[in-house]
């Protein structure tokens, strides 16, 4: 009787009607034993997407079969597994199928795919590099294949690839697009913005393309292009969180920020568990002084890391050992190193684990710290926090931040170093005008060495470059015409910052876009003007020039959005007043 129940299950199969033939061999009791119908469900499984059922039955065919003699069931389980994003799964049983046909195009793209959506993308490369060599265009294998060199910042290789496509006339909408991420990581935002509209063109019901378009308006800053942009994603989904929070970071960085925090809700009702967009509300929610909410959100930084942080009572540390850890930028350390100071004062013993980096300079704290540079296993702690924790365990607010300056102290032969190097004459200006490029942060907070011409011809006026790393290049063509002191060959070679603060010490005033040197010209207590945006990163956002954070730093903003030029007119006029 079974065996006339497996004829009728494989006259179904043969006939491809696989979901009777998985519902007839379902119900046979033999249905773990018989190789045959083991292959059967095996495969109808597969081919009504019951893809868990699939894996179980294969699986067990495995057991009676040579893994040479079951190698369609190796292909099965490797692609049941990648279609439910079990990648690692999959891509073990796609590999064992390509140890006896090595050759197998179809395996070898499936394995690249699954290891592009895993990130691996060095690997993936491996696999669809052969398909692409050998002139093979499987499916959309040059496509993937030009998205992985875009991803490992080859970039031009990645431009070659996707036009040798478009002039196929193959994929064009998602060709161009591409085509348009890659320049955009190029930061060449103008050809961008060409490749998306081309993408839009070619196929305008497509979200992503418009939010992609919206991105690069907000780095040109024309801002009312991005929000379109933005409107026109969310239209084509409404549950586009993405567009939500890019649309929520532009309104911000325009001041509209219960705009932007309504956007921020938008984004978190569809993705409430994103870290960035938590992280972002927290920062619009700080920048519009609402501390309190804004501090509640902050352990989503560095996405949510520090969600589960240890935020201890500074009425119970007398005597407990607490280890303070770095959590954030050079600036940030130097500015948020004063509550490392002060927790002293609650009789803890503090440890505070810094980088190498700032080793010297922040040795001149507080000599009651234990300073760790390496290796804390041979500690045992009470307490475990960053700095960033420290706004909430001392309870920040506008009214209460300890501002002494200064708090950083350092040994005098660096200052008698530079006490010499500097013509003490004129008056000296130390300038920096670049922070780190590339991250969201540093958007329009830098400005270009050239808005100082006019100043260095102020009469008397003697500038000083404190620049370090980026922004160095534009040096050079802005000393054909004006005077610029550059000590960077030689300026912090033997200790990282300690040059730079001997030398912000024996200088009259120093002029500093957003970067560590205001918050370590504040912290030494050096005469500081701080160069900011209209609407700036919330350490700096004042109801007028004077400083939540530090005493000596004077804070100049922007009167209209990225308008740098008509601020350093200002200052101009700020200086020969001074002078």
């Amino acid at each position: 009787m079974e065996e006339e129940n497996i004829g009728e299950v494989l006259s179904e199969f043969n006939k491809s009607n696989f979901k009777n033939a998985y519902n007839l061999g379902v119900k046979l009791k033999e249905n773990n034993k018989n190789k045959l119908l083991l292959n059967i469900l095996t495969i109808s499984s597969f081919k009504i997407a019951k893809y868990l059922e699939a894996i179980k039955y294969g699986h067990q065919l495995l057991k009676t079969l040579d893994e040479k003699d079951g190698i369609n069931i190796l292909n099965i389980l490797g692609t049941s597994y990648s279609i439910l994003k079990d990648y690692q799964s999959g891509n073990k049983y796609l590999k064992k199928y390509l140890l006896h046909d090595p050759q197998n195009i179809p395996i070898k793209y499936n394995l690249g795919l699954n290891l592009f959506k895993q990130k691996k993308y060095k690997e993936a490369e491996l696999y669809l590099q052969n398909l692409i060599l050998d002139k093979n265009e499987f499916r959309d294998s040059e496509l993937i294949y030009g998205i992985i060199q875009s991803e490992l910042k080859e970039y031009e290789s990645a431009i070659i690839i996707f036009k040798n496509i478009i002039n196929k006339k193959k994929y064009l909408s998602d060709t161009y697009f591409n085509l348009g991420i890659t320049y955009q990581k190029k930061e060449d935002f103008l050809l961008s913005i060409k490749y998306f509209k081309k993408a839009i063109k070619a196929n305008n019901k497509q979200d992503q393309y418009f939010n992609s378009l919206g991105v690069s308006y907000q780095k040109l800053f024309k801002y009312d292009m991005a929000i379109k942009a933005y409107e026109n994603s969310i239209k084509l989904n409404k549950q586009n969180s993405k567009s939500y929070n890019n649309l929520g970071l532009l309104l911000k960085k325009n001041g509209e920020f219960q705009e932007a925090l309504n956007n921020y809700t938008m984004a978190l009702k569809y993705d409430p568990n994103n870290s960035d967009i938590l992280y972002n509300k927290s920062i619009c929610l700080l920048e519009n002084g609402n501390f309190k909410e804004g501090f509640k959100f902050y352990k989503w930084r560095q996405n949510g890391k520090y969600i589960n942080s240890d935020i201890f009572s500074l009425d119970e540390i007398e005597n407990k050992k607490i280890l303070i850890k770095c959590d954030q930028g050079l600036g940030d350390i130097i500015l948020m190193s004063r509550f490392v100071n002060k927790l002293s004062n609650y009789k803890a013993k503090v440890f505070f684990q810094i980088p190498e980096s700032m080793e010297y300079l922040l040795k001149g704290l507080d000599r009651r710290i234990i300073f760790l540079i390496k290796n804390i296993s041979n500690y045992k702690f009470d307490h475990i926090c960053t700095l960033g924790d420290l706004f909430e365990i001392f309870n920040i607010n506008a009214k209460n931040i300890p501002i002494e300056d200064p708090y950083l102290t350092i040994e005098n032969k660096w200052i008698e170093k530079w006490k010499n190097q500097i013509d003490k004459r004129k008056f000296n200006i130390g300038i920096c005008w670049q922070g780190k490029t590339g991250s969201v942060v540093d958007e329009g907070r830098s400005f270009k060495l050239k808005y100082f011409e006019n100043i260095s011809k102020i009469k008397n006026v003697n500038l000083i470059s404190l620049q370090k790393n980026e922004g160095l290049d534009q040096i050079k063509e802005f000393t054909k015409k004006n005077k610029l002191v550059d000590f960077n060959d030689t300026l912090d070679k033997e200790a990282k910052f300690m040059d730079t603060a001997g030398l912000m010490k024996n200088l009259d005033l120093v002029i500093s876009s957003d970067t560590s040197i205001a918050h370590l010209g504040g912290a030494l207590g050096v005469k500081v003007w701080t160069l900011v945006q209209k609407y700036p990163f919330w350490y700096w956002n004042t109801r007028n020039q004077n400083s939540l954070w530090y005493k000596s730093v004077k804070i100049f903003k922007q009167e209209e959005n990225h308008n740098w030029k008509k601020l350093f007119l200002n200052l101009e006029d700020k200086l020969k007043e001074i002078i």
